[in-house]
């Protein structure tokens, strides 16, 4: 199945890449520890309680645009702990420029429902929007860290 997320930061381009790409900016949500996997928190807010599973991180090389506007960095999790309920999930962010001083960021995903036939049964009636609430979620916090970053960086200059 696919999931998508997708958000404006309202930076351009280069700065939300440069933030990304950097290694010394702790850039993504809830992180513990450092190097390409990392433990963080997906999930979704049902009436404004939120619900959340810590997932392995895994964060692929980026590859950047000849101008160093855009980049895109693989991307996957897997679930930590309890019963297979949780799907894996793959794909890539992207950050590209939405006009001058703004960015889109955009992360595409597969998953493989878990329960094999029933599972597919239940994502189809159900799960799919949670793994689609799942996606926004996670790229609206990840924008709101890249725009804290950007704007410090912005108030220390």
């Amino acid at each position: 199945m696919l999931a998508q997320g997708t958000t404006l930061i309202p930076y351009s381009s280069m700065a939300v890449t440069r933030i990304l790409t950097d290694t010394r900016h702790h850039w993504t949500v809830s992180l513990d520890g450092d190097g390409g996997a990392q433990l963080a928190k997906v999930g979704v807010k049902v009436a404004n309680v939120p619900i959340y599973k810590h997932v392995r991180l895994q964060l692929g090389s980026s590859h950047l645009a000849a101008h160093r506007d855009s980049v895109m960095m693989a991307v996957s999790w897997t679930a930590v702990g309890g019963p297979p309920l949780f799907p894996s999930m793959e794909g890539t962010l992207h950050a590209d420029p939405y006009g001058s001083q703004s960015t889109r960021l955009t992360l595409n995903a597969r998953y493989d429902p878990p329960m094999g036939a029933l599972g597919t049964l239940i994502d189809r009636v159900l799960m799919h929007r949670l793994a689609q609430s799942t996606m926004d979620d996670f790229v609206h916090r990840l924008a709101a860290s890249l725009t804290d970053a950007l704007r410090r960086e912005t108030e220390e200059s």
